[in-house]
């Protein structure tokens, strides 16, 4: 109950800058593909995949393996809404909700950690009302990566606590008392191992192209607490052992997203032309201020998106800054705590900074010398981090003040100016008041509008042609959209008994001569045909990579599933 006030003024803020989530339908965004998503995965789920791999109706149709290369957390958790009633709409809004609310306690836990209730509560709101998280919201859509932002801060605060806990790791074993007390310190080591390891791996599962950057930057993060603790070597093993706990958890995901990534199209249409993130990099007076916009982002100044970090975020982080170093630097009698609060103040702001710096064309140099950087698309993601920083250090702002009288005014202040600045930043350009979750699930829009947005995760061999941009893109026709799962030839042959789900087709078939069969489906890794209960190998030798194989004169039973590799059935056993 103690922290009833600031969580209460945490949740009315997130109800604010989400109120536009509250109203019928959905606003216009840029990732406009998570109702349909949401409804296959929940489908697919529904007919008994678990983790759930293959969706049907995107890919123009012709199902892909979505669930193998893109993070499915934010799904997860939409599904379970979903399942306690909401309709699919619904529950993307809700998501979104979650993950501004949730991201502001999660700054609070750390900020309040570190700096005190006031610090947190000011982090908090710094951390929710900012202008990138505007963009992820109501600009671009981006509900993966608006869930990340809950993780980050969490990551921090346990391994913060990991380290805080070696100062009670020397104890000598002379009594019952002691020992009680060494047994409770390891449990409570091996809490915040779990803790730190379940984050990053749920970092993991909602976004890993958050997850790649960030761990460029924890390990600088996780140095400065190796040279504060009391036990370095204890410290290191801790570490240790919860990134390859989180490793080991996420495994599900992360191994075969890597080692099946060879069979799709995703490094020849992810990594050149438009998406190119040379391309990308922001300008520094973009990061001061731009003109809010809804458009994309370009080449040069011609962004029809905003990047700016916000003015307020730069001047605390600046301010908190020079008020650290020059504390610091007079050195009068500061506690143990106190100047390792003033020392990771500036830790936080030379993190801010290096953020900062990826993403403009200065870093280039770094982006080339570890090439899965380039996955990212948009050096810009890393406002993330810029964000993550700059609010840590808004409240520690707060705490630098030592004068409670000041600390009061500076929060009140702060507040105020970040609600003038950055709430109007919180609103869509366009309304759907229509849409329903019919029209969003249709076949037609997921199979044709949304497939159009998104086609990286079809298999590599795709006939492609080039759009009026110089884009590569699927060479198909809306006229060419599959109506049937299967097509024969010749014509005569009937087909009965068929049973259809995401992940199997089954059926009978009478063939009044050899036949040819076209499953209207991907080819992949993980699709096994049996004809007649015998394993029969298959061909994709045709424009669309389609499963075809012939069958003899007369009666036949035909399975087609989809099951796991050995590379996902061994992710799957290690998690």
């Amino acid at each position: 109950m103690k922290n009833f006030i600031p969580i209460a003024l945490i949740l009315i803020s997130s109800l604010i800058i989400s109120f536009p989530l509250f109203k019928p339908g959905l606003y216009q965004m840029h990732d406009d593909q998570h109702v349909a998503r949401l409804y296959l995965f929940d489908k697919s789920l529904k007919e008994g995949q678990f983790p759930v791999r293959w969706v049907d109706e995107l890919g123009f149709g012709f199902g892909y393996p979505l669930f193998v290369f893109y993070p499915p957390f934010v799904y997860m958790l939409g599904e379970v809404f979903h399942l306690l009633g909401l309709g699919f709409i619904d529950s993307v809004k809700l998501v979104f909700f979650f993950s501004i609310f949730l991201s502001g306690l999660a700054m609070f836990v750390l900020a309040k950690e570190l700096w005190g209730k006031l610090a947190g509560l000011t982090s908090a709101m710094f951390y929710m009302i900012l202008p990138y998280r505007a963009v992820d919201v109501y600009v671009r859509g981006a509900l993966a990566e608006s869930f990340s932002f809950v993780w980050l801060p969490l990551i921090l605060w346990s391994f913060y606590k990991l380290s805080n806990l070696q100062e009670q790791s020397d104890y000598k074993l002379s009594n019952l008392q002691e020992r009680s007390d060494f047994k409770l310190y390891r449990g409570k080591s091996a809490n915040y191992i779990l803790l730190s390891a379940t984050f990053l791996a749920l970092l993991m599962i909602t976004h890993n192209l958050i997850f790649l950057p960030f761990m460029l930057i924890l390990p600088m993060y996780l140095f400065f607490l190796f040279l504060k603790a009391s036990d370095k070597k204890l410290f290191t093993v801790n570490c240790l052992l919860s990134t390859v706990l989180a490793l080991g958890l996420s495994a599900f995901f992360w191994i075969p997203a890597i080692f099946e990534k060879k069979y799709i199209l995703v490094d020849q249409l992810l990594l050149t032309n438009l998406a190119d993130f040379r391309i990308h990099f922001v300008y520094l007076q973009q990061l001061w201020n731009w003109t809010w916009g809804f458009g994309g982002s370009a080449a040069g100044l011609a962004d029809g998106i905003s990047f700016k970090i916000g003015k307020l975020h730069i001047l605390a982080s600046v301010a908190t800054f020079v008020l650290a170093t020059v504390l610091l630097k007079k050195n009068r009698g500061f506690s143990k705590l106190s100047t390792f609060n003033l020392q990771l103040s500036t830790v936080f702001f030379f993190l801010f900074i290096l953020s900062a710096f990826m993403t403009t064309a200065y870093s280039k140099i770094i982006w080339e010398l570890f090439p899965p950087l380039a996955y990212l698309q948009f050096p810009w993601r890393f406002l993330i981090f810029t964000g993550l920083f700059s609010s840590a250090l808004a409240g520690a702002l707060i705490y630098l003040l030592r004068v409670t009288i000041f600390r009061l005014l500076a929060f009140f202040v702060l507040i105020i100016l970040l609600l003038l600045s950055n709430l109007k930043l919180f609103k869509p350009q366009n309304y759907r008041l229509d849409l329903t979750d019919e029209k969003a699930t249709s076949y037609d829009v997921i199979a044709w509008d949304v497939s159009k947005t998104s086609f990286e995760y079809v298999p590599k061999g795709v006939e492609l042609k080039k759009d009026e941009l110089g884009n590569q893109i699927i060479n198909i026709t809306k006229m060419e959209l599959p109506l049937d799962k299967i097509d024969v030839t010749p014509k005569t042959t009937a087909i009965y008994n068929q049973e259809y789900s995401s992940s199997k087709i089954k059926f009978d078939m009478d063939a009044s001569d050899r036949t040819t069969v076209k499953a209207n489906i991907f080819s992949f890794p993980g699709w096994n045909l049996k004809v007649d209960g015998k394993p029969t190998s298959f061909s994709d030798n045709n424009p669309l990579k389609l499963i075809t194989f012939e069958v003899s004169q007369g009666m036949h039973e035909i399975t087609l599933e989809f099951a796991g590799t050995f590379m996902r059935n061994l992710a799957n056993f290690i998690s």
